[in-house]
């Protein structure tokens, strides 16, 4: 194999093919090329299952693979979308059930990803792979919908005294719960990001933007499509945009969407100091899968070069293997920094990083155990945590 040549790189070009949202004659062209080049079928499914596309995988093959993909592979991939269906509708019914439960209780609630998603982006709850349920409700709520989901067998992350969970709630933006019986896993929204990632999505203005939608046969309100938007944009540049699946699914969004207020979006966007974070979306929608932009957008994300390079970036890295936890924490956080264009978010984004109340988790709970009155002494503890890591790291280096 020539040297210019990256191993498996036939094969993820054959899932990038599969996960392209618009498919015309060239693309299936472009399908039964690769499909017969005896592709390591192999990886292809552990790779696609990694990224989270089995579904589209198995729409493509479905469609165009008969008499070219082999049998023992489509069934292999119908076993395991099978498996990923059963497992959507077990979380789409207790989504259901929870949402019920709430409204009894006079909470708002508002399921938004998930199986909400899936559902708006392609019909059916089997066509995206997800593993938990995540729900907004208002902050003066939330600890109420946290006891509901306590009494009904879940078990929060943690456990903090009165002080401390205020001050969590005041930071932070989620409660995440399990309850063991079927490993089912509830993210409870207060808002959209925590102080340290300077979310440019304040989720008081999305309860006025609401907008009525269904899950199976239930109405329900879901986020309006251009806040949808914005939340999957800075969500994947949050998380380094490292799983197909999510650039899949804004292109997805971006094509059953042709009535977009892009004029919104732009002026929001530019409040908030997301454009980068932005045309980086729309870039790798249009280079990943194909979709078509509004020219006038798509010349003003090509002109962004900061958004420009991290794409190309990700393209070239976006099926390496995943590094260390620690190490792929860091590279997130410095990608997040590069997307945000103001100096002045990236400055708020490192100093509530370094400065905010630690998460419950984090190890400065653990060495520096301080009474609930003296919790804001964290904001002076934790610089000094993180400063005798990173320079250890250094000197070990």
């Amino acid at each position: 194999m020539p040297l210019s040549v990256k191993p498996n790189a036939i094969e993820q070009e054959f899932i990038l093919t599969c996960a392209a949202a618009a498919y015309d004659e060239a693309a299936r062209a472009q399908f039964r090329r690769l499909a017969q080049r005896g592709l390591n079928w192999k990886y292809v499914l552990a790779t696609s299952e990694l990224h989270g596309v089995l579904p589209l995988l198995r729409a493509r093959i479905d469609e165009y693979g008969a008499g070219i993909v082999p049998a023992s592979v489509s069934t292999e991939l119908n076993r395991a979308c099978f498996a990923n269906a059963a497992r959507n509708l077990a979380l789409t019914g207790e989504l259901l059930s929870i949402l019920a439960l709430f409204e009894a209780e006079g909470i708002e609630a508002v399921p938004f990803k998930g199986p909400v998603l899936a559902e708006e982006l392609f019909g059916t709850v089997s066509m995206r792979q997800f593993c938990d349920i995540d729900i907004l409700v208002k902050p003066e709520t939330v600890l109420r919908a946290r006891n509901l989901l306590t009494a009904r067998g879940y078990t929060p992350e943690f456990s903090l005294t009165p002080a401390r969970e205020a001050e969590y709630i005041r930071s932070e933006h989620a409660f995440q719960l399990k309850r063991a019986e079927g490993s089912v896993i509830v993210e409870l929204h207060w808002c959209f990001g925590s102080k340290s990632q300077a979310f440019p999505l304040a989720a008081h203005d999305v309860w006025q933007r609401l907008v009525p939608g269904h899950l199976q046969t239930t109405p329900v309100k879901t986020l309006c499509r251009e806040d949808l938007f914005i939340y999957l944009c800075m969500h994947g540049a949050k998380h380094g945009w490292e799983r197909l699946e999510w650039i899949c699914s804004l292109a997805r969004l971006v094509e059953r969407s042709p009535d977009l207020d892009w004029d919104y979006l732009i002026e929001t966007a530019y409040y908030y100091g997301a454009l980068r974070g932005m045309y980086l979306a729309l870039l790798l929608a249009n280079d990943v899968c194909a979709v078509p932009l509004p020219q006038n957008i798509a010349e003003l994300a090509i002109a962004d070069k900061g958004a420009r390079e991290l794409a190309d970036q990700l393209k070239a890295r976006l099926f390496e293997q995943p590094t260390s936890h620690r190490a792929r924490e860091f590279q997130r956080h410095a990608f997040y920094l590069r997307s945000r264009e103001r100096l002045v978010d990236r400055v708020r984004i490192v100093w509530f990083s370094c400065a905010r109340i630690p998460h419950p988790l984090a190890q400065d709970w653990d060495l520096f155990r301080l009474p609930s009155r003296m919790s804001f002494l964290y904001y002076f503890l934790r610089p000094l945590r993180l400063f005798r890591d990173y320079s250890m790291r250094i000197l070990q280096g």
